[in-house]
């Protein structure tokens, strides 16, 4: 035997204590095994178990392994918690991965992420280590804990750095049981391994960080936590005063473009601006020209090093990877579009309310998929009572004011399809119309708690014991993101009903939350039949969507669905559809306008002023306020409502539009 493998035999201390009172031997003669052995806070680990051909394919620790001399021949994971429950370890597992495919955005944003979550334990003081997990690039951050910290303690932070890292897996963090990781130094199934980046290693076998620091780290978390809505977001760091867009920006638009380096993350600045910007009406020239200068743009231009440092992207790479996130930042934009202000709670029970209701929605769509999935009107009215529950997540509200327009265009449907849903949601007791459309109102719709009539059963403790304040907007945030990624995953011109269909947008969004699925099961979790479903899987591979895997059916790692969009000719049918939509509404606010003006006194009634001094204007004094010219009538005085809508498909209304309708002279 070795004599340093000796010596460190020799001065093992017990595995169940998980912390090392001898550090004689330098790291740099440990072996990974031998971290483990001084690590675990359990006598055992959790190993990989090859398959009948010798392989690891599956991402799985099935087998229980005695923590002992003789290292295992498979890669294996310690849990961080002992056999009483008390988190000796902690890991934030930044993960860059997408349906079990690594995707290079989210792996950007996932080392974007863990920086930044280690910038804030550097301002704390709280010793930590972090790890390249395995040759894909994931990140892994280490911390040891003196003394243990309890699982509700180590729960609350694991919420509050889930809402401010989108990459962040934190189940293990909330399961004191069986959660666990690889531990530095420890392979990877692909045969790299996990890769100490910064920090040292001795620091976790002599942990100074107490369950003190990590509740003063949850409240800095919970302090930082990005707003659910945009307009709510600030920057992450300081912003460049002199920066002015070429165009115009919302003041939170403004603030993240102005951002300097993007802030303490570049990625989440850099995706922010986008966002801003397509909904501000930018094209992706414009876009693509501002990113060259913009200061919170910064991501599009350089890349993380993991040294704390950038270094420059090649063009072709800063134009692929902005033309990828400019497309999500366009499906976000039409998600966000409906979304009035929000509105502060003055206590948390109507949120928590809310929340419940979003929860108990979200498990009857997974524990009842045939009520869901049993016909394309089901499909429908799933997607209708998602965006519903968005929308009231988002605002706060337990009454949304949605139109059937801004409904249909948030889940990629038709107005009379979007009409249709709600009022069978309505008559199925889980939605409520709270008022009707009146005017250029919207109907009001409101989620009904609970969506059931059975008593409640009697418990020892209260029945509506409410939730701390930052586990619910933890909790919030969290349902927020999972909504989003339903609705635009889904949400594409080839997934409209002349298209492949609703259900193919179902399918595929499925497979986002899945690294494979069998037919059997993908039919179990939509509802549908096998047979249909493997018409929607044939259908998603036979454009490239979708590829075969050893379990079945997976996400192919690039994305086709544009170019399956411009095979089947729907490219740009949701476009196309919003600018009708909006035509539409435009006509209808004229002629309201119009009716307005009929019905006013005589003296109340705008004079006719000449035809060459009536532009059309937004006033300053009262915003949304709008001088509208003469509408079109016919040869009967009639309102010409065919010569309007020609006029508003013209743009000639628009206020920016150099040839305007100035009506017929007074």
């Amino acid at each position: 035997m070795p004599q340093s493998i000796a010596h460190l035999e020799l001065n093992a201390p017990k595995a169940v204590s998980g912390v090392s009172t001898t550090r004689r031997t330098p790291t740099t003669e440990w072996t990974p095994w031998d971290l483990t052995r001084r690590l675990s806070p359990r006598d055992q680990v959790r190993v990989m178990k090859r398959d009948a051909y010798g392989r690891l394919d599956e991402n799985s620790y099935p087998l229980i392994y005695r923590v002992g001399p003789t290292a295992p021949t498979t890669p294996w994971l310690v849990r961080m918690a002992d056999e009483g429950g008390i988190f000796r370890l902690l890991c934030f597992d930044f993960d860059g991965k997408e349906a079990g495919v690594v995707s290079p955005d989210l792996m950007e944003r996932a080392v974007d992420d863990c920086d930044a979550l280690s910038g804030i334990l550097d301002r704390l003081g709280i010793a930590h280590v972090v790890c390249q997990s395995s040759g894909t690039g994931g990140r892994h951050i280490w911390v040891a804990l003196q003394g243990g910290a309890s699982a509700g303690t180590v729960s609350a932070l694991a919420g509050a750095a889930h809402a401010n890292y989108a990459t962040l897996d934190h189940g293990m963090l909330c399961n004191p049981r069986e959660g666990g990781a690889r531990p530095p130094l420890a392979p990877h199934r692909d045969g790299s391994s996990s890769t100490v980046l910064r920090g040292q290693l001795a620091g976790l076998l002599a942990p100074s960080a107490t369950s003190s620091d990590l509740t003063a780290l949850t409240g800095v978390l919970d302090a930082a936590r990005p707003a659910p809505r945009p307009a709510d977001t600030k920057p992450s760091g300081p912003i460049d005063i002199r920066y002015s867009a070429p165009r115009p920006l919302s003041t939170w638009g403004r603030g993240h473009m102005a951002t300097v380096n993007g802030g303490s993350n570049a990625s989440w600045t850099g995706f922010m601006c986008l966002l801003a910007a397509a909904s501000a009406g930018w094209t992706l020239a414009e876009v693509e020209k501002e990113s060259l200068t913009a200061p919170g743009m910064e991501h599009y231009r350089t890349k993380n090093t993991s040294r704390r440092t950038r270094k420059p992207r090649s063009p072709a790479e800063a134009r692929a990877r902005l033309e990828r996130q400019w497309a999500k930042a366009q499906q976000y934009s039409a998600l966000h579009a409906p979304l009035t202000t929000s509105q502060a709670p003055s206590d948390f029970t109507d949120l928590g309310i809310i929340v419940d209701t979003v929860e108990d929605l979200l498990t009857r769509f997974r524990v009842s998929p045939g009520r869901w999935g049993q016909s394309e009107t089901a499909i429908s009215q799933c997607s209708i009572l998602t965006a519903v529950a968005y929308l009231s997540l988002q605002t706060g509200k337990r009454t949304v004011a949605a139109s059937i327009r801004d409904l249909a265009l948030m889940v990629g449907l038709s107005r009379d399809t979007a009409r249709r849903a709600l009022t069978a949601l309505a008559a199925d007791g889980f939605l409520v119309r709270v008022a009707l459309a009146e005017g250029g109102n919207a109907a009001e719709w409101g989620l009904i708690p609970k969506f059931s009539t059975a008593p409640r059963t009697v418990a020892s403790q209260p029945l509506d014991n409410p939730r701390p304040p930052s586990e619910l907007f933890n909790l919030r945030t969290s349902l927020v993101t999972t909504l989003e990624r339903q609705l635009t995953d889904g949400r594409h011109d080839l997934f409209t009903r002349p298209g492949l269909g609703h259900l193919a947008g179902r399918t595929y969004a499925l497979l986002a939350q899945h690294s494979s699925l069998r037919i059997d099961t993908a039919a179990r979790l939509l509802g549908v039949s096998t047979r249909h479903t493997a018409t929607i899987l044939s259908r998603l591979r036979t454009y490239r969507l979708i590829v075969k895997h050893t379990n079945g059916w997976a996400r192919a790692k690039q994305d086709f669905r544009d170019k399956a969009a411009r095979i089947v000719g729907v490219a740009g049918l949701l476009v196309d559809r919003a600018r009708r939509y909006q035509a539409e509404r435009d006509v209808w606010a004229w002629w309201q306008a119009e009716v307005t003006t009929m019905n006013a006194g005589p003296r109340r009634r705008p004079k006719g002023v000449h035809v060459s001094s009536r532009p059309l204007f937004r006033d300053t004094n009262a915003p949304g306020e709008r001088v509208w010219p003469r509408y079109p009538r016919s040869s009967t005085q009639r309102g010409d409502h065919r010569s309007a809508r020609e006029l508003v498909d013209l743009g000639l209304l628009d206020p920016d539009n150099r040839w305007q309708y100035l009506g017929d002279a007074a």
